[in-house]
């Protein structure tokens, strides 16, 4: 598209890092900053829980909303080319499925299954930070309209840094959304729909759905969710973390039910602390070393005592926590661990505690 093209995309993403935007503007900016960049008919960029690498929450535009299940059943169940969980281990952390397959698009799944042969390229993105998947992105252009260009890519590529960084910096804010309701429990059906919920379940699930996805049954965030862990060969449940349109953060617990017909039995309440602080550690990019070395700090461990409960050594140590400070933004260790207390576990703290006059 041209240097100037490229050169307000990037403008685009700084101005709304610079304005602190929410993550779910951040998606936004994201995705039309990608438009200028390169031509596509449909997108979506999802935040994804570091942890699981399942959707908290995105944007979608321009897809037909009958293609979220389709979508992420493939995502999940079927195997295909240029899976997210495989371009996060690439750089740079791209592709298109005409450049992956020659394009010889009938040998994906996704093209037949999902996409029903309408596009002539899928452009998928990871945002990648240090070892840490913070989103993932997928771009389509209709049938007629050809493959992405290498001009196209080259801009994309040269974009997806600085989509990182403010999509790292909007979840490291963590917005702080709270309310007083009790968790929602939904019984779901091996098809997915809902058979039971409890009180107060309907505003919650109107609440997560997907912003432009016009979904009316059951948000794609919960049933990505419930068709993993009924479909997981290594646990009897999952956990997770989304995002509502409030900007409140929730957790997911999903466990499959014992009773043959692959019902699932799912709970959503209020995201605590402890799963907010870790979300906080990995978008800074820190390493699975350098999070274990602040949870340390957090306790009150001195560097020496910080080595021998690690096996390594207090050099190694040091130099671990200079990274941290230099990732995290901070000058030292007390104005960290104040970050971490004050910004992600007092205030919950607050909202939890009764006050008697």
């Amino acid at each position: 598209m041209g240097i100037v093209a490229f050169t307000r995309a990037r403008d685009r993403l700084r101005a709304a890092d610079e304005a602190e935007r929410p993550l779910r503007e951040v998606n936004d900016e994201v995705v039309l900053a990608f438009e200028q960049v390169a031509r596509f008919d449909g997108a979506a960029v999802m935040i994804t829980d570091p942890d699981t690498s399942l959707p908290v929450c995105g944007v979608v535009k321009g897809f037909d909303p009958v293609l979220c299940e389709p979508f992420w059943d493939n995502e999940l169940l079927d195997p295909d080319f240029n899976k997210f969980n495989q371009l996060a281990r690439v750089s740079p952390p791209m592709a298109t499925l005409a450049e992956t397959i020659d394009g010889d698009l009938d040998r994906s799944p996704r093209f037949t299954k999902v996409y029903g042969r309408s596009i002539d390229d899928e452009l998928r993105v990871a945002f990648v930070a240090g070892t840490t998947c913070l989103a993932v992105g997928v771009f389509a252009r209709a049938a007629g309209d050809g493959p992405f260009t290498p001009e196209e890519m080259a801009d994309v590529r040269e974009l997806i840094p600085a989509a990182t960084m403010v999509l790292r910096r909007a979840l490291g804010r963590v917005d702080h959304a709270t309310s007083a309701q009790p968790p929602v429990v939904l019984i779901l059906d091996a098809a997915g729909a809902v058979r039971s919920v409890s009180a107060g379940g309907q505003r919650l699930l109107d609440d997560l759905r997907t912003q432009g996805a016009e979904e009316t049954g059951l948000p794609s965030i919960v049933r990505v969710a419930a068709t993993r862990a009924r479909w997981s060969r290594n646990t009897s449940s999952l956990a997770t973390r989304v995002q509502g349109r409030d900007g409140e953060w929730l957790r997911i617990h999903v466990t499959p039910m014992d009773d043959g017909e692959g019902s699932v039995a799912v709970t959503i309440e209020q995201a605590r602390p402890g799963d907010l602080v870790p979300i906080m550690l990995e978008s800074y990019g820190l390493t699975g070393r350098e999070t274990d070395v602040v949870l340390y700090m957090a306790r009150g461990l001195s560097t020496k005592e910080i080595a021998e409960e690690l096996l390594i050594s207090s050099h190694t140590v040091r130099d671990h926590i200079k990274s941290v400070y230099e990732k995290s933004q901070v000058t030292g260790r007390g104005e960290l661990l104040a970050r971490l207390f004050s910004e992600h576990v007092l205030d919950q703290f607050h909202t939890s505690v009764s006050h008697v006059p």
